[in-house]
C-alpha cells in the first residue's frame, strides 16, 4: 500500500446577486447604515397614537438579503403566530437564492408586500439597548413611509411573491444583472492507494489542509440559476420579461422600473399615492384589514422619531 500528498482546486458558488457584502451585524451601533447590514425583520405597530386601541401592525424587513435571511424570516413568522401581517421591505438586494426562499414563504402564507420603510419612534431594534416599545410582546412602535423607500437587485423577487403587491409613486424599485461570485479553495489531501494490475486503486483519502485561493465573479447567468428564476417567475405569475429587464442592465447600475412597467410585468398589483398597508385610517373603516389589531395601549410616552434609514445621525 502506498501513500501520497496531493492537491486539488475546488470552485464553489457562494453568492448570487448583489456583489456588495454585508459585513455588519445586529449588534452594530445606530451610527452604522442599516442598509449595509444583513436584513433584520421586526414586528411593528403603528406609532401614530390616534388609532389606538386598534392600529395596523406589520413585519418590517430592512437590509441586505444574505444566506441567513430565510432563517431570520422564519423566526419572525414564529413570533407573529396566527396573525396575518403584511411585509414592508427596504433592501439594496443580495443573495438571489435566499430571496427566492423568502418569497416562497411569503406566497405560501398569502402575505401582502409593500415597498416602504419604517421610522422607529423610540429607538432602532438594531441597537443592543433598545427594548420593544409597543403594547404587544416583542413589538416596536414605528411610522411607515414610502417616499424614498427602495427595493433593488434581488429584493423585487420578494416583492413579486406578495398576494397583493404595492408600490407608491414615491418608492423606487430596480433591477440589474446577477453577479455570481466564485470562491476558490485549494484542498490538500493524503491518499492511500494500491497498484492493481498496473492501475492505481484509491483505498482512502483524507483532507489535511485547505487554502483560500481567492475569488472571481461573473455576470454570465448559469443555466441552473436561469432555470430557477424562470420557474419562480412562473410560480408567481410573472413572465420572463422581468428576467430580460435584469439581464439588460450592468451589475454596477440599477434600472429603475417605472410604475406602469411594474404593472405590465405583474411585479406589483397596484400603484398607490401613499402608504397603504400601514395607514391607520384603514383601521377606522368598517371593512378594516386583518392586520388592524386591537390592544390595550401602553402609558403615553414622549417620543422622538429617528432619522430615516440610510441617513444615520
Amino acid at each position: 500500500m502506498l501513500s501520497a500528498l496531493a492537491a486539488a482546486s475546488m470552485v464553489l458558488v457562494v453568492v448570487l446577486g448583489d456583489p456588495a457584502s454585508a459585513a455588519q451585524t445586529k449588534g452594530a451601533t445606530s451610527k452604522a447604515n442599516p442598509l449595509e447590514q444583513p436584513m433584520v425583520f421586526t414586528v411593528v405597530r403603528s406609532g401614530a397614537g390616534y388609532c389606538e386601541p386598534n392600529c395596523p401592525e406589520w413585519i418590517y424587513g430592512e437590509g441586505q438579503i444574505v444566506s441567513g435571511t430565510p432563517a431570520a424570516f422564519k423566526a419572525v413568522l414564529k413570533q407573529v403566530g396566527e396573525r396575518k401581517l403584511p411585509l414592508l421591505i427596504v433592501s439594496p438586494g443580495g443573495n438571489v437564492m435566499a430571496a427566492l426562499e423568502v418569497g416562497r414563504m411569503v406566497r405560501k402564507l398569502r402575505m401582502d408586500v409593500e415597498v416602504s420603510a419604517t421610522r422607529f419612534v423610540i429607538c432602532s431594534p438594531r441597537q443592543e439597548d433598545c427594548a420593544p416599545t409597543g403594547p404587544g410582546k416583542g413589538q416596536y412602535l414605528g411610522i411607515a413611509f414610502s417616499a424614498g423607500a427602495f427595493c433593488w437587485s434581488a429584493c423585487p423577487l420578494i416583492l413579486a411573491a406578495g398576494e397583493n403587491r404595492y408600490s407608491s409613486q414615491w418608492a423606487h424599485t430596480g433591477v440589474h444583472q446577477i453577479t455570481t461570485v466564485y470562491a476558490r479553495e485549494r484542498v490538500y489531501f493524503k491518499e492511500r492507494y494500491r497498484m492493481v494490475d498496473g492501475k492505481k486503486k484509491v483505498i482512502s483519502r483524507k483532507i489535511v489542509k485547505r487554502k483560500n485561493a481567492g475569488t472571481q465573479s461573473s455576470t454570465k447567468l448559469p443555466k441552473a440559476t436561469r432555470k430557477a428564476l424562470l420557474g419562480y417567475f412562473k410560480e408567481m405569475g410573472i413572465g420572463r420579461k422581468l428576467l430580460d429587464a435584469m439581464l439588460s442592465t450592468p451589475p454596477d447600475r440599477i434600472r429603475r422600473l417605472e410604475p406602469d412597467e411594474m404593472l405590465r410585468l405583474g411585479l406589483i398589483t397596484e400603484v398607490t399615492e401613499s402608504d397603504v398597508l400601514s395607514d391607520p385610517e384603514r383601521c377606522a373603516d368598517r371593512r378594516k384589514p386583518g392586520h388592524c389589531v386591537t390592544r390595550n395601549p401602553p402609558a403615553r410616552t414622549a417620543i422622538t422619531p429617528q432619522a430615516r434609514p440610510g441617513n444615520p445621525t
